[in-house]
C-alpha cells in the first residue's frame, strides 16, 4: 500500500543540491522549489531515504512527513492546481 509523504530539504551545498531535487524529481512530483510530494510504498520509502542518505551531508537537512487522508483535506495549496487526491504521473526512478 503506497501512502502520500511531504518532503522538504535544506541542503547546504548546490551539487548535493542538485541531486537531491533530481532524485526526487524520479520519486515524485516538486511543490514548490525545496518541497516535493511522493506517494510511497513503505519500501519506496526506505529506498529513498537510503538514497538521500547517500547523496546528503551532515549539515543538511531533511523532513519527511506522512500524510494521511485527513490531513490531504486540509492542504491550501494556491497559486497551483495540483490535486491532491489523485496519483501523480508515473516517474521513472533513476
Amino acid at each position: 500500500m503506497r501512502s502520500w509523504h511531504l518532503i522538504a530539504y535544506d541542503v547546504r551545498d548546490e551539487d548535493r543540491l542538485r541531486r537531491v531535487a533530481r532524485l526526487l524529481e524520479g520519486y515524485g512530483e516538486r511543490v514548490q522549489y525545496s518541497i516535493f510530494r511522493c506517494r510511497l510504498s513503505e519500501r519506496g520509502r526506505s529506498e529513498l531515504l537510503w538514497r538521500l542518505s547517500r547523496v546528503m551531508g551532515s549539515e543538511d537537512a531533511l523532513l519527511v512527513i506522512p500524510l494521511c487522508t485527513r490531513c490531504r483535506e486540509g492542504i491550501i495549496d494556491r497559486g497551483a492546481s495540483r490535486d491532491w487526491w489523485r496519483d501523480p504521473d508515473p516517474h521513472l526512478v533513476f
